[in-house]
């Protein structure tokens, strides 16, 4: 006889009291390394509150038309109509609640197919008491490469449930009460699943390039980090006389401050001369801050900076159907407007910032005149896909509109994505002034007649 936990957290209890580690634990984080194939394990651990007295035969699951079941029942329940699915004789122990071969179901399929498709669980009988049966959409309920335990509710496909309030002397609704005000519990199958397969072959191109690129940066940093370090550090302490290098150096730093405010009253006079120059000035060293950014962030102390921010970036984003879709093969792929829709925020002022880079981006072609025309032909379709995902439940037709916009020349001043958040949030805000201004309004009144009456009795 074994006693079950009416909770879910008894299950992760038991596990952390035995004495081995159930087959395939996730590692840290919860998430499997990704399958080369798409397989379903589906690993049955009780059956709570069945309606029937009979005990059931076996547990089946069906999926893409193919079908398996386990064993019958290890264990019945002393108080309670529930039985546990567990090969005592294979897992021993509190492990037979987690695993074991007659209460593991696999089914193999590419994981495209698996991932959209319902599974069936069945809880079948020899005798003549009806199957219970509980359905599943593995897209809603499970994210790949990651287990999740489920708590399904079984009903019987025999004969629809009667009305709570009918009376007779058939069998109670499940969840439900009898005559007596006796309360029936809903039976429940309890299962864990996993569902694995791979990365999509351009993730698993770009991880696999990822990874050689960092082993490489990696190589290089422990082979010149001794000579850097000698250069850096071991030089000044043999040759004292560097510091006094610092001798001619201050003046020059002294001149060079000086001459900061001339050349700031050059650039200003000369600015429309000098303003394509400082352009390309300007991107000229973003460009060698982001390679040198790029080559630090390659680094292990930058990997160690930047890893907390990414992974919980990345944990958010394949917590999404979007996500899975996008990292794994799924199927088809999200489209451009559905992946902006999950990265883009959703409130009214983040929204507004995002609108308004939106706007100076598309504008800023005219930082360079006539070449920055040709930039305008790469971003408008990019600003077209953020307004469609933005703004496409308000306004259908602004996305062709800012695409008209940016791609023909001189139009680029006109803010198509601060119109678009006007047309979303301004009745909302113009609604709740208006509100305001009437409450206000009414309070005014109010204090306005409490002085008439006022003034009045003491006048009288």
């Amino acid at each position: 006889l074994f006693s079950i936990r009416s909770d879910v957290s008894a299950i992760a209890i038991s596990m952390s009291m035995s004495s081995k580690p159930p087959p395939q634990a996730p590692p840290s984080g919860g998430r499997l390394p990704p399958a080369p194939n798409g397989r379903l394990v589906a690993t049955v651990l009780s059956a709570y509150d069945l309606p029937h007295d009979a005990q059931p035969s076996s547990v089946s699951l069906t999926i893409l038309g193919s079908a398996v079941s386990t064993g019958p029942p290890s264990a019945r329940h002393r108080d309670r109509n529930s039985f546990k699915f567990a090969d005592s004789s294979q897992s021993g122990g509190r492990d037979s609640l987690l695993s074991g071969g007659s209460n593991e179901l696999v089914v193999s399929a590419p994981l495209s197919e698996l991932y959209p498709s319902n599974a069936e669980f069945r809880v079948t009988y020899d005798t003549s008491k009806p199957d219970l049966v509980a359905k599943c959409n593995l897209k809603k309920a499970l994210r790949v490469n990651e287990q999740q335990w489920l708590i399904l509710q079984l009903s019987d496909e025999s004969s629809p449930p009667a009305s709570p309030a009918s009376s007779g002397t058939g069998s109670p609704p499940a969840g439900g009460k009898t005559a007596a005000g006796d309360e029936v519990l809903q039976p429940t199958l309890r299962i864990k699943l996993l569902l694995s397969g791979p990365y999509r072959p351009e993730i698993n191109a770009i991880a696999t390039a990822s990874k050689n690129w960092f082993n490489t940066v990696d190589g290089f940093a422990d082979a010149g980090g001794s000579a850097i370090s000698s250069v850096v550090v071991e030089l000044p302490k043999k040759v004292p006389a560097l510091k006094y290098l610092l001798v001619p150096a201050v003046p020059l730093a002294a001149v060079s401050v000086a001459l900061v405010p001339v050349l700031v009253g050059v650039l200003i006079v000369g600015l429309p001369f000098f303003l394509p120059f400082l352009a390309v000035i300007a991107a000229f060293g973003a460009s060698v801050g982001a390679i040198g950014g790029g080559f630090y962030l390659s680094t292990r102390p930058g990997r160690e900076k930047l890893s907390p921010m990414l992974s919980s970036a990345y944990t958010t984003f394949l917590h999404t159907q979007t996500g899975q879709r996008f990292i794994y093969d799924t199927g088809s792929r999200p489209t451009p407007k559905a992946l902006a829709q999950t990265l883009l925020p959703k409130d009214m002022m983040a929204k507004l910032i995002v609108c308004l880079v939106v706007d100076f981006v598309g504008s800023s072609s005219y930082l360079l005149p006539g070449v920055g025309e040709v930039f305008d032909v790469a971003w408008a379709p990019t600003q077209t896909i953020l307004i469609a995902a933005m703004f496409d439940h308000v306004s259908p037709n602004l996305k062709y509109v800012s695409f008209v916009e940016e791609i023909l020349p001189f139009t680029d001043f006109i803010p198509s994505a601060t119109y678009g958040w006007v047309r979303e949030f301004g009745p909302v805000i113009l609604g709740e002034s208006g509100r305001k201004i009437h409450d206000l309004t009414v309070a005014v009144r109010g204090e306005k007649e409490a002085l008439r009456e006022t003034v009045g009795i003491k006048m009288a």
